[in-house]
């Protein structure tokens, strides 16, 4: 959205910035060009980009996922919900087999796979058409699955 078109917030909470972060912006305002006009018409890009990191400072503020409707809502791309659940069905029995003795790839591992589907933590589907509900799909998990297998067989 342009910024022309977005009206300011009447309040803005400040932020500190960290050393990497202050070095950043200084860099930035040494690639300002020196004869720069203020009459020049330009275009200003600025690309936001929001990461969940977990972090045991105690300045960082807290999230929650939630369904909430009034919450403020959070796109992520593609490529971002691909790093938090990297494995697909494939993958992730591979690494079942490496890390139990006793892992076998029958009723009980779908029951309980399914069951830590139904999870978001754990598993993420995918649709060809995300609007169709019957619309094929693929799922994908992320390796904290691992503690839930734990729960239920021996690792090696």
């Amino acid at each position: 959205m342009p910024l022309s078109f977005v009206n300011p917030p009447s309040f803005l909470a400040g932020i500190t910035l960290n050393r990497e972060e202050q070095n950043f912006l200084t860099f930035l305002q040494r690639l300002k060009p020196a004869n720069e006009a203020p009459t020049d018409r330009y275009s200003v890009t600025i690309n936001v980009e929001v990461r969940f990191v977990k972090t045991k400072a105690k300045d960082a503020p807290s999230i929650r996922v939630t369904n909430d409707p009034n919450a403020p809502a959070v796109h992520l791309t593609e490529k971002q919900i691909r790093e938090s659940y990297p494995w697909d069905y494939k993958e992730l029995t591979e690494h079942l087999q490496k890390r139990y003795s006793d892992f076998k790839v029958n009723h009980n591992y779908h029951e309980i796979r399914k069951h830590l589907e139904t999870d978001k933590r754990y598993a993420y589907v995918r649709r060809l058409d995300p609007d169709d509900a019957k619309s094929s799909k693929k799922t994908f998990f992320n390796p904290n699955i691992l503690n839930e297998f734990d729960k239920h067989y021996i690792k090696r």
